[in-house]
């Protein structure tokens, strides 16, 4: 539905990610977004709080898109969390992995994502 509570979550797919890597790289966007989000005064989105609440007590609806690079950088211009890979293991330091946007409105995300895909 328009009005769901989603969080979506656009994955660099111009780096070669194994799936272990993938889901390491969208939970500490994960994790980041809702240790920000659970405090309004302190976070910073404080006006997306109250989705946050919302989208917590009904399921946490998430959705994965895949995005170019560039993609990706538009979407942080935004302030949105993401995720630069310390450069342990599979990408180099400093490579955009993931972008995670704050629960919101699906609508008003599509202004965001409507142009990507599903991974």
């Amino acid at each position: 539905m328009a009005n769901d509570i989603v969080q979506y979550y656009v994955v660099n797919e111009e780096l070669s990610m194994s799936p272990g890597k993938l889901a390491a790289q969208i939970a500490h966007a994960a994790t980041w977004m809702a240790l920000d989000l659970a405090s309004p005064v302190s976070s910073k989105f404080p006006e997306y709080h109250d989705y946050f609440k919302q989208w917590f007590r009904e399921g946490m609806k998430k959705i994965v898109l895949r995005g170019k690079q560039s993609e990706l950088e538009a979407l942080i211009q935004h302030d949105f969390y993401h995720i630069q890979d310390s450069g342990l293991t599979e990408v180099p330091r400093g490579a955009l992995t993931v972008v995670g946007l704050p629960p919101m409105p699906k609508d008003q995300a599509l202004e965001y994502v409507q142009r990507l895909s599903l991974y």
